[in-house]
């Protein structure tokens, strides 16, 4: 199946083509109002496209744009008489008094563009089921993928001027001058561990990683909780456990009532379930899931509503749903997707982690080496927080002490810090207030 074969034309506007060009050769510096948003496959016409990637040619060589210029070049490609001689040339400088409105016509023949290159996606993902794949997961990824690609490509479409970067970056340090206690990213509801990231940016993997039972889900859900009632919708990919445990830790965290009781049923904190129900947070508990299957399921979730936080609970549940030469390499593809889909989605995606037996129980700080599985995880993520513990067993009912570190801090330092876990709440909290700390 090609897009030649369907009845109807594909769209494009030639007389929006026509001025763009014209625009370009009777303007010298025309060029650098459409350079970064058009580029030579856009126009539609091949002697259209010939024409342009003439005049990118010249403006890659510094050299001057106008009609001599580029029938000259047109002429040394042996391509003059294929797009019309200079007859056309001419043709095109007439059909334009001004340069004035190319911004306007480049950006009609860019829309253009995107509307073939839509049916181009149309018709690849038509084939794929033609093709009738026995991966289905997979085939519903690779078709969103084009679909999200051409989405990426049209909102980023034009370079950015340091200029206009500079006026964000200072809009936010004065927003920082008037609010010096809050943090810059979107904060984990931790001073402790937002003294050192200043909160989590859109696009940031981070990996928390621990020993089991020392509480690496205890504080990634004590982190999305907190995210989510700061007004963050939370996506929660829980793979060890069934939506009922996750909304039983979440209402532990927001209630006194110890998690026994309230899985047993003992008691049931009204009040802690009504303040819980109005929070952005979704849940999915399907176990044994694919990073395809996560893309899919998230991308979705972000289509129809905002997202800005999604927690992976946790990395090494995950697989591929393909066949990897190992668990090592496995784990590679997983952390590579969970980076580019927070960029992707512009969200922070929070994976929580085993650490591995060489971390062992010693009551010492753990490396990231021991991040188990696979050095890709410390290479793809931006923030790495490690969690271990004492070995001395705290007194029975009496808060654990339990030590953390960010090892890995992209954009910012590293350094230890203590939390205190009562366990029968599964629920972290500050030792003391630190006036030094950002809140």
């Amino acid at each position: 199946m090609t897009l030649e074969s369907t009845d109807r034309a594909l769209p494009y506007d030639e007389s929006a083509e026509q001025q763009v060009l014209g625009s370009l050769l009777i303007d010298r510096d025309a060029i650098f109002k459409v350079a970064d948003l058009l580029g030579r496959d856009d126009f539609y016409l091949a002697r259209h496209q010939r024409i342009y990637g003439t005049v990118q040619s010249l403006l890659e060589r510094r050299e001057r744009i106008d009609p001599l210029t580029v029938q000259i070049e047109l002429a040394r490609r042996e391509e003059l008489d294929r797009v019309g001689g200079p007859a056309y040339l001419r043709e095109l400088t007439e059909l334009v008094a001004t340069a004035v409105e190319i911004e306007r016509h480049a950006r009609v023949v860019r829309d253009r563009a995107i509307l073939r290159r839509l049916l181009g996606a149309a018709t690849a993902v038509a084939a794929d089921a033609y093709g009738e794949p026995t991966d289905i997961p997979l085939a519903l990824d690779r078709a969103e993928q084009r679909i999200f690609a051409l989405r990426d490509e049209s909102a980023n479409a034009q370079l950015r001027h340091i200029q206009a970067a500079l006026q964000e970056n200072f809009d936010h340090l004065s927003q920082r001058m008037e609010r010096p206690y809050e943090v810059s990213g979107i904060p984990s509801g931790f001073r402790e561990i937002d003294f050192y990231t200043e909160g989590f940016s859109a696009g940031d993997l981070v990996v928390v990683a621990a020993r089991p039972s020392v509480g690496k889900t205890s504080l990634g859900l004590a982190m999305a909780f907190n995210m989510a009632k700061r007004g963050h919708p939370t996506l929660v990919f829980s793979l060890e456990m069934d939506t009922k445990q996750v909304v039983s830790r979440f209402l532990a965290m927001n209630s006194r009532t110890d998690l026994l009781a309230l899985r047993t049923g003992n008691v049931f904190d009204t009040e802690a379930a009504s303040s819980l129900a109005n929070l952005p947070i979704l849940i999915d508990d399907t176990p044994g899931l694919s990073i395809m299957e996560l893309r899919t399921k998230a991308r979705r979730a972000s289509t129809h509503d905002r997202l800005e936080v999604i927690m992976v609970d946790y990395i090494q549940l995950m697989r591929t749903g393909e066949h990897e030469e190992n668990r090592v390499q496995e784990i590679a593809t997983i952390t590579k997707n969970l980076k580019s889909l927070a960029r992707e989605l512009s969200v922070v995606v929070i994976g929580l982690s085993q650490l591995s037996r060489a971390a062992g129980d010693s009551g010492l700080e753990p490396k990231l080496s021991t991040l188990r599985e696979s050095g890709a995880i410390e290479q793809d993520s931006d923030v790495v927080l490690m969690l271990w513990r004492d070995k001395e067993e705290t007194a029975a009912g009496a808060p654990k002490l339990i030590h953390g570190s960010i090892a890995k801090n992209r954009n910012g330092p590293t350094g230890i810090f203590s939390l205190l876990f009562a366990s029968e709440q599964a629920k972290f909290f500050s030792r003391a207030s630190d006036d030094s700390m950002p809140v």
